[in-house]
């Protein structure tokens, strides 16, 4: 049953004081207009931890912003005191404008990084007497030397490599020193280089770190953590600032992104978190779904939600996505049928990426714009392929992990990994052939189920249209589509 606390007469407006602010609320009951069952009782069940597993397209962030409006509207919570907190910028900035339309207006909505770095910069000199280090966004450079340091020849890939390996040695409390062991149980592989040389790279990284007196956006969590485990003072202070806490994409919490919000919550029960491990494709960087999936455990008088109704996808797609899935909620189609998925296998890429062309032309002339239309690779390598052959093809197109401008439009192009929290009206994935999906480097079951799960992104990102290829020969070699898709077919 909801927990709900009510201060205000059912049907009437209200303006609540906090502090030295107001918050123009609607009436509690308008704010729940709209919502299916399944989403009310998450927006209802107040004062006491709420876990939810929200599968693709379930109005997660409709229902999140709902939550809060409500809590305000019945006097439950404190938009003052209340920290949201999800991965990306334009999330957090998308929760804060939907709050802000529906009158509230004074809830922190940040990323994990946003919130440590505000935290940490306020308190540190406190702490410590002396200003926090300089945070580097761009540690490419830096990674760069360490290559070179150790013997690694610093290319696009093997820096992005290693960096990813040292995202994971922070975000999972490993030391430099005890990569090699680890890394070695973890069977973690780097093209190119050993573990041993790794272990080199990540060291050789640290010392050029120190030398420009910098730290990275890893080192920014860690700084934060030691700064609340530590300081008795300040860690008082912040829990007096937040008293309600929502986590979103919470499928996607490192180790050390999970001490931080220990540090930050404390013994506190109004913490409601959401996520869906269906769509953990992260763990590669340290992210570990068990703390969503484990969250009651941990939580005294937790109440564990779903959401399964999807708002965004055709019953074709879905069904071929909940085939796909072998975890995670089996999502319920609320639209119309609609076009059935294509899944089609090519003599060679280059005959595969000719009719995906072909094929955006054709949803342009079903009235889709360009710009929702994707086409979605394994990796960066195949999608700047499929670029040239959009430029070429008179297609404007926008490569995903580039900054938008004003004048971007067209199709996005891009990873299954840069695709996430994204959706599209058509959507194209790509290259999906046995050998590249899963990967090379997934050579353990868990690497394997984290594959799969990216496919299952992929196809989740399409609301009307759907095609999924791949190619019957690579490199003059049979191929055939990925076990995901073949199994499935």
């Amino acid at each position: 049953m909801a927990r709900t606390f009510s201060h205000s007469h059912p049907g009437e407006r209200s303006q609540m004081s906090y502090g030295h602010g107001t918050v123009d609320t609607v009436e509690s009951n308008e704010i729940l207009d709209g919502l299916d069952p399944d989403q009310r009782e998450v927006a209802e069940t107040l004062g006491v931890p709420v876990g939810v597993i929200a599968g693709a397209g379930t109005g997660k962030t409709t229902t999140l912003t709902a939550r809060v409006a409500y809590a305000c509207a019945v006097g439950a919570l404190d938009p003052r005191a209340t920290l949201a907190v999800t991965f990306t910028t334009a999330a957090a900035t998308g929760l804060k404008q939907r709050l802000a339309a529906m009158g509230v207006r004074q809830v922190q909505s940040r990323t994990f990084h946003s919130a440590a770095l505000r935290q940490a910069q306020y308190f540190w000199p406190e702490a410590y007497n002396s200003e926090l280090p300089r945070v580097e966004d761009h540690r490419e450079p830096l990674v760069a030397q360490a290559c070179e340091r150790v013997g690694l020849k610093a290319t696009q890939a093997t820096v992005r490599e290693i960096s990813t390996e040292i995202s994971w040695t922070k975000q999972t409390n490993v030391l430099p020193e005890d990569y090699a062991d680890l890394a070695g149980a973890e069977r973690r592989r780097v093209l190119h280089a050993d573990t041993d040389t790794v272990a080199d790279a990540l060291v050789a990284y640290e010392q050029a770190k120190q030398a420009a007196c910098v730290i990275d956006l890893d080192d920014l969590l860690l700084c934060t953590v030691a700064l609340l485990a530590t300081q008795p003072e300040v860690v008082r202070k912040v829990r007096s600032t937040y008293r309600h806490f929502i986590f979103d994409e919470f499928q996607d919490i490192s180790p050390v992104q999970a001490r931080l919000v220990e540090l930050w919550v404390g013994s506190r029960s109004d913490v409601c978190v959401m996520g869906d491990p269906a769509q953990t494709i992260h763990s590669f960087a340290g992210s570990r779904s068990a703390y969503l999936e484990r969250f009651a455990d941990s939580h005294p008088g937790c109440v564990s939600l779903g959401l399964t109704r999807n708002y965004r996808s055709t019953p074709q797609i879905l069904a071929l996505a909940n085939r796909v899935t072998r975890s995670g909620v089996q999502l319920q189609a609320m639209r119309e049928s609609g076009s059935q998925v294509e899944l089609c296998g090519y003599a060679d890429s280059s005959e595969e990426l000719a009719a995906t062309a072909e094929w955006l032309k054709e949803r342009r002339r079903d009235q889709v714009s360009w710009e929702q239309m994707a086409v979605l690779f394994r990796t960066r390598a195949q999608a700047q392929a499929m670029g040239q052959l959009l430029s070429g093809a008179g297609i404007p197109f926008v490569p995903q992990w580039t900054e938008p401008t004003a004048d971007s439009s067209g199709v996005r192009v891009g990873t299954l990994h840069s695709a996430k929290g994204l959706e599209w009206e058509a959507v194209a994935l790509c290259g999906l052939h046995d050998g590249a999906v899963p990967h090379p480097l997934a050579v353990t079951q868990e690497h394997s189920a984290e594959e799969r799960r990216l496919v299952y992104v992929g196809l989740t990102r399409a609301r009307s249209f759907l095609k999924v290829s791949w190619p019957t020969s690579v490199d003059g070699r049979p191929a055939s589509a990925s076990r995901f898709i073949e199994e499935v077919r």
